[in-house]
């Protein structure tokens, strides 16, 4: 058993990280095997919430409108902290670190060159130096005043009964920050695919997307991080942070993964950039169709 009070270097997923370990191609990442220390990675993966607790768990209702094949689920980290029930002291603990000030410190020692080379105005745009940012919880009412917001999902993407990906090319939200993904892949899962493809756009292609996501034809792949247990991609999130999920074969497994990620909110309600629209008719259309699935909650 896991004690609840580990000193933050063997909670944290960048406690075994340096400097050296940043990558700059083609934006800012970094990718870690072997994240945190074996038998803390075990106790979280052996009382790892069962789907149907995450299911439970998440806003929405799943119970009259069953969750699509292959499709992602989280609890946040206000709800895993309010249900000792379901989440072990040893999830308790990993979640309140990763949404603590120590740890969004700990984040600026290793990569605030990066978040300040991306966002050359933000400590301008804030009003405040980067290391000294306000921070909160996402969720928690005690934390609106906050600069930043930071959340820690427990989630899965859910059975697939066909080949099919998650989600293909895209950056996340534009009020993000930096996200970071852990996986917890069970030894029993041997299917292919489901892994993290980084990529750049192409050369001399407007930074364009087509609704939320990215014409695949604009971007180029540039290598695969396969989702492997205790693996950990770490990046600071921009327009040019482009990432989808590899194919996945069909499975009666879930794949399971942890979300980490800093937020601003009321800070920067206009976000950290543009999502600027592709207008091809080909680009219309698919955007007209991601409204029509995501009114119908099918993504």
């Amino acid at each position: 058993m896991i004690a609840p009070d580990l000193d933050p270097s063997q909670l944290s997923i960048l406690g075994r990280l340096t400097r050296a370990d940043v990558r700059h191609d083609p934006y800012p990442h970094i990718v870690i095997e072997d994240c945190l220390p074996l038998q803390l990675y075990q106790e979280l993966a052996r009382t790892y919430p069962a789907d149907e607790t995450i299911l439970g768990l998440e806003p929405g209702d799943n119970v009259s409108h069953p969750p699509r094949q292959n499709s992602r689920h989280d609890v946040s980290a206000p709800r895993i902290l309010a249900r000792p029930e379901h989440f072990g002291a040893a999830w308790r603990a990993f979640v309140a670190y990763h949404t603590s000030n120590a740890f969004y410190r700990e984040f600026v020692r290793l990569l605030g060159p990066e978040i300040v080379g991306s966002y050359p105005h933000l400590e301008r745009r804030i009003g405040s130096a980067l290391a000294n940012f306000t921070t909160g919880m996402l969720g928690d009412s005690g934390s609106g005043n906050c600069q930043l917001l930071l959340d820690c999902h427990i989630g899965i993407n859910t059975p697939a009964i066909r080949r099919s990906s998650v989600r293909r090319v895209h950056t996340d939200a534009p009020d993000e920050l930096f996200a970071a993904l852990l996986y917890f892949r069970r030894d029993e899962d041997t299917v292919s695919g489901g892994d993290l493809e980084i990529l750049r756009w192409r050369e001399n292609r407007g930074h364009r997307f087509v609704g939320s996501e990215v014409d695949e034809s604009d971007a180029e792949l540039v290598y695969t991080v396969p989702y492997r247990a205790n693996t950990a991609v770490i990046f600071i999130n921009s327009d040019d942070a482009l990432h989808a999920v590899s194919e996945r074969d069909s499975t009666a497994l879930s794949r399971r993964l942890v979300n980490v990620m800093g937020r601003f909110r009321q800070a920067l309600p206009e976000g950290l950039f543009t999502k600027r629209q592709k207008m091809t008719p080909r680009a219309l259309g698919r955007r007209a169709l991601q409204h029509y699935r995501k009114a119908r909650g099918r993504f």
